[in-house]
């Protein structure tokens, strides 16, 4: 069975706060991937309000963004990441 989504517990260096970035196949052809602040056990603070939530069209382009957002907050600050994609994408 091919896996549907991807999910990374991710602990950012310079703030020292948790999230968890998420990836799911909403329908064919729309992925979402979705950054959450997270707590201390990795659970999301606000499910249903993501701090970032990015819409792609194929599994290639969702699962890259996906990495790219991981590895970003793990050395960057999270607000400018999500600036930075708001600016770029209209974001939620």
């Amino acid at each position: 069975m091919a896996p549907k989504g991807l999910f990374n517990k991710v602990k950012n260096q310079p703030t020292r706060r948790r999230f968890v970035v998420s990836t799911i196949k909403k329908r064919e052809g729309l992925f979402e991937t979705a950054v959450f602040e997270a707590t201390i056990l990795y659970t999301p603070r606000r499910l249903s309000r993501p701090d970032l939530a990015v819409e792609t069209r194929s599994k290639d382009e969702a699962w890259e963004l996906h990495y790219l957002l991981a590895a970003r907050l793990l050395n960057e600050y999270p607000r400018r990441v999500f600036e930075e994609y708001h600016r770029r994408t209209g974001g939620r």
